[in-house]
């Protein structure tokens, strides 16, 4: 993860699956990220090239499923070649661990309804909230 754009910016948080996709984003000041959709995983290119336009996001963060253990399996992969396709995009594109998102989202989810979006907004909002700290930490340091 390289996440050297230290401006804050709207990003997009994608929760990828092989069936659905949740997509969320933040706000441009990067404090809170909100659950925006889900889409079939067939149509998330063209949804998320729509939703980069419409609101305007300045770089995007994919969930990487990965095992306990840490390992990346065939989800993972697929995160990726999503990630690559993604880059034709001209964003940045940054993965970030989602082990634990999708479980806690389901959690809080309505019965019944899929809760692919929130987890995209959980994983988001970890993303953005390690790079304020990072930012307030890097300022201290400039001091």
């Amino acid at each position: 993860m390289s996440e050297h754009h230290d401006e804050a910016m709207r990003w997009l948080g994608v929760d990828p699956g092989s069936v659905r996709v949740g997509l969320a984003a933040c706000d441009p000041e990067e404090r809170v990220a909100v659950p925006i959709e889900v889409v079939p995983a067939t149509a998330a290119f063209p949804a998320i090239r729509a939703i980069v336009r419409r609101e305007q996001i300045g770089g995007i963060v994919i969930g990487l499923p990965r095992t306990l253990e840490g390992v990346e399996g065939a989800a993972a992969r697929a995160a990726r070649k999503l990630g690559d396709r993604l880059a034709r995009l001209d964003l940045p594109i940054e993965y970030e661990d989602e082990r634990l998102t999708s479980v806690a989202a389901e959690r809080g989810a309505p019965r019944g309804e899929s809760a692919d979006d929130l987890a995209a907004a959980l994983l988001l909002q970890q993303f953005i909230d390690r790079r304020r700290v990072r930012r307030a930490r890097s300022g201290e340091e400039e001091r």
